[in-house]
This record gives structure tokens, sequence and C-alpha cells, in this order.
């Protein structure tokens, strides 16, 4: 049997019974391990260095800065913010929740916390103003995947460790992308709000005094991705530097200003934090022992020349990638997914004249939709558990702008000035 099959099959045979992927992951390079000859000793000292590094510190920094800010209170603001921009147009809570989530996903860079920050407040709103249940769920589970697209990306930074590709220079190239997808959700929640009438009765509680009033309330929180982003783009922070004043910054001004962080509070950020990181870490430290094994076997050269040999074109081979990765996003855990198809469909990405970091957006959008897809959407449990709606119920609602999004993910495939435009002025890229 070839190394690549019994490595395979391992897999396979781990995840049907139900052996978490992390495991799973790693019995599946021990098994290419033994195959190439290598002591087991590879396994442990290669686990531990691919989560020694300086680089990790973000995902946790980043994930406790979503947590203490929703607890501190930043996100009511940012809601205030946008309902003083929408004022009282037709479907103007469905666009309130459109640019929250935006907004909060340039602070926290997770789709699951943007959902259900953002969500657990507007989501009764639009119901109690007569929303649908199923697209007001729909809607915020749409939006809340902004969090993974629009910079920092938790998931942007597990690929550029991954691809060994610029974070800094992924952060900029999801910026137009990440704009251009919160567009697309505003356009069609438009269209679909004209048609079923919803959101001509009240724009709700606008706060007194306008925009001006709005912003000056908002502050704090706008500031937020002013200093994480600002401070990396300039070069005065790095992207490990940036989270962790994003952290202290939550603290102060959830504890000093807002006054509405305790201790209680800060302690369940913590637990959440926790739980969270050290999941991707045990997941991350064992998918990259499995991506130096099939470097190592050559699996993913075999796969690339497999794809360029059988699909001639590299407009249809961008499609099948692109068609590929959004099929795998409904099935397989986001961390997941990134650090076992990174190795393998990059280099079939790069022979498709796909920049390393065109292809991490790509990625990324793609992981972003899988968020609202069945039967794995994490954004669909989020939502649905907030509107009390069942888990077809929500992706009846969600179906329309996950099609609008396929559709963006493709236009950033087929047009690479989308993504690599910025870079370029950065110096991160050279399109000519």
């Amino acid at each position: 049997m070839s190394p690549a099959l019994a490595i395979a099959l391992t897999f396979v045979a781990a995840t049907l019974l139900g052996v978490p992927i992390a495991i799973g992951l790693g019995l599946a390079a021990l098994v290419g391990l033994l195959s190439a000859g290598l002591p087991i000793e590879y396994l442990a000292q290669n686990a531990f260095s691919a989560i020694d590094s300086f680089t990790l510190i973000a995902i946790p920094m980043f994930i406790l800065a979503g947590a203490l800010m929703e607890r501190g209170r930043l996100t009511h603001s940012l809601i205030a913010l946008s309902r003083a921009f929408v004022g009282n147009s037709p479907g103007g809570l469905a666009t309130v929740t459109v640019i929250a989530c935006a907004l909060f996903a340039a602070i926290t860079g997770s789709g699951p916390a943007t959902t259900a920050a953002i969500g657990s407040i507007m989501i009764p709103a639009m119901m109690k103003d007569g929303y649908g249940r199923s697209f007001s769920a729909g809607l915020a589970a749409s939006s809340g995947g902004l969090g993974v697209v629009i910079p920092p990306s938790i998931p942007m930074i597990i690929y550029g460790i991954t691809a060994e590709a610029s974070i800094t220079g992924l952060f900029v190239a999801g910026v137009v992308p990440g704009l251009l997808l919160a567009l697309s959700l505003y356009l069609t929640s438009k269209v679909i709000c004209r048609r079923r009438g919803y959101g001509s009765q009240t724009a709700s509680d606008a706060p007194e005094g306008g925009i001006r009033a709005a912003i000056w309330e908002a502050k704090w929180a706008l500031l937020a991705p002013v200093i994480v982003l600002g401070g990396i783009y300039s070069g005065v922070f790095t992207v490990t530097e940036a989270s962790v004043a994003c952290v202290l910054y939550a603290v102060i001004v959830g504890v000093f200003i807002n006054r509405a962080l305790d201790f209680p509070g800060f302690l369940d950020s913590l637990v959440k934090t926790a739980k969270i990181a050290g999941t991707v870490l045990i997941i991350l430290s064992t998918g990259l022992v499995f991506g130096r094994i099939l470097a190592l076997h050559q699996i993913p050269q075999e796969v690339s020349g497999f794809l360029t040999a059988n699909v001639t074109s590299p407009a249809m081979l961008i499609i099948l990638i692109t068609l590929l990765l959004v099929f795998i996003g409904m099935w397989m855990e986001t961390i997941t997914q990134i650090v076992i198809l990174t190795p393998l469909l990059l280099p079939a990405a790069v022979a498709a004249d796909l920049h390393p970091l065109q292809f991490g957006v790509m990625f990324v959008i793609a992981c972003e939709i899988g968020f609202q897809t069945p039967p794995l959407g994490v954004n669909l449990f989020v939502a649905g558990e907030i509107a009390s709606a069942k888990l077809e119920e929500v992706s009846k609602g969600a179906l329309p702008f996950v099609v609008t999004q396929i559709i963006v993910l493709l236009l950033v495939g087929f047009f690479p000035a989308i993504s690599l435009w910025l870079p370029s002025l950065f110096g991160y890229v050279n399109l000519q």
C-alpha cells in the first residue's frame, strides 16, 4: 500500500469512527511517519515546534479582545452608530446588522463571536419590527462571517502560518474583498426587504443628536480598529503585538471608561478564550505535522500534478478549486480545512496563476461561506439559538446571501486586482 493511500485511509477511518479531528490528524501523521521510516520522536518534536511560534500568540489574544469588548459594551455603541447612518430607510435594521457586523469584524477576527455579539441584539430587534425569523437569523449568520474576512482575521493568521505567507500582507489583501462582501450582503438584504416589505415601520431608537452624536458615543469602539490595523499597516506593531495592544485597550475601555467590565466578566472571557484557543492549538499542532508528512511523501506535488494534468484551463482550475473549497467548508471545521488543504491545494492554485495571498483570501472567504452552510455552519447554530429557530429555517434565510458571496469569491479568483491591488501599494505584491 502506498504511503498516500495509507495516510488517507487512516484519516478517513478515524473520522468515521468519531475520533476527534486533532487526534485523527495525529494518527494519520504517525502512519506517514512510520511509512517513511522515521522515528516516532519526530512527531512530538514537530508538534511542539509547530506551535512554538511568536505569531501564534495573536490567536488567543484576538479571541480574548473580542470577548472583553463584548462584555465591555462596545458592541452597543457600534449598533447605535449604524442605526444613525441608516435612519428610517426600508430594511433599516437589516442594514444596521450588516454595518455593525462589518465594524465589529474589524475588532474580533472571529465569525461566531461577531454573530453572537451583534446577533444577540439585532435578531430580536428585527423580529420585533416585523422581519421574518428565517431572514433575521440568516442575515445575522451571514453577516457574522465578515469577522473572518475583514482584518484582523484568525483564519488568515492560520493560513499565513501554514502557507508561510505574510500575515500582514494577507490582512491588507482582505480589506477590499471584505468590503465587497459587506456590500453584497447589504444589496441582497435590500432587495429581499423591498420585496417582502420588511422594516418599513421604524428604524428604531437611533440615538438623539444624529450621526455626530452617534460617532461621539462610539468613538472608543471605532478607535480600536484604527489602533490595531493602523499600527500593523504602519509598521508600529507586528500582528502579535497588535493583538496584545487590542486586549489592553479592551480592558481599559471596558473597566475605566464604559465601567461595564467587572471581574466575573473578565474571568468568563478568559475561560471562553482558553476553550477556543486550546482547541485551535491542538488542531494546529497535529495539522502542521500532518502537512509536513504530506510534503515528505510529496503528496501535495502529486495532487497538484493530477489537477494541472487533467484540468488544462486555468479558468476551469480556479472554478474547480473554488467549488472544492466551498463544498469542503460545508463539512469541515475552518482551522482543520486550512491546515489540511493549504499544502495540498496551494501548489495547484499557484499553477493556475493565483498568487498565494490571493488564494489565501479566496480560502478565507470559502471558510466564511462554510460558517453559514449546513451541516456544520457554526454561525447557523449561533443565530438559530438566538432566534429560537431550527437549522433548516436559518439555512433557508442564509441561502440568498450564500449565493451572492460565492459570486464575490469567484470575482476574487478571476480578478486578482481585487485582492492584490492594495497589497501592491504597500509593497507586498508586484503586479507588473
